[in-house]
């Protein structure tokens, strides 16, 4: 697999896969925001339930975890459930400036919790709200300022909306689909 600044992964958390053994709020957020997502996913079939954007072939990464913040592919979710996706129209001058411009916009800045639980409560709204983007809305803004096809919103977009997109749309390829190494 060869990564490339710009991809953009969903993963979901597998206790099972744990290799510290399975983490308790870790499991609980995982099941409660896929359960969220299959009740207004189109196909019902929401599996992953975070995203986040790949920076370097090296798997470095930018995420809304805690704070956004790096993080590596490789050492958070390897032996995990991963899905990776390129767009196509996204080439390094292209990523190198919508990427500034996020990490100036929010590199450091603390995660917007608050969002989630409207996500069960007024999906429909959400993409009304102000304020900062959570992981799936994050790396869909950035794709958008890239000027990459067929990206027209990121407000509301949850992670299985970033997969249904990285599995079928003409615009983006599958990079990566299985269980994540734990190293490159």
């Amino acid at each position: 697999m060869i990564l490339k600044p710009g991809d953009i992964f969903c993963v979901t958390y597998d206790p099972a896969a744990d290799e510290e053994g399975p983490s308790l709020l870790q499991t609980v957020l995982s099941l409660g925001i896929r359960g969220v997502e299959c009740f207004n996913d189109v196909d019902g079939q929401a599996k992953l339930t975070h995203c986040g954007m790949i920076i370097s072939p090296a798997g470095k990464t930018f995420e809304a975890l805690w704070r956004y913040r790096n993080q590596n592919i490789y050492e958070a979710y390897g032996r995990q459930p991963i899905l990776i996706g390129r767009h196509c129209d996204m080439n390094e001058r292209k990523f190198a400036a919508a990427h500034r411009e996020i990490v100036k916009q929010y590199g450091g800045e603390w995660y917007p919790a608050w969002k989630l639980p409207l996500f069960a409560l007024v999906p429909r709204l959400i993409k009304y709200l102000p304020g900062k983007p959570v992981c799936s809305e994050l790396v869909l803004k950035e794709w958008m300022l890239a000027g990459c096809e067929g990206i027209d919103h990121w407000r509301g977009a949850m992670p299985s909306y970033v997969a249904d997109i990285i599995r079928n749309w003409r615009h983006v390829k599958i990079v990566y689909e299985g269980i994540m190494p734990r190293s490159k």
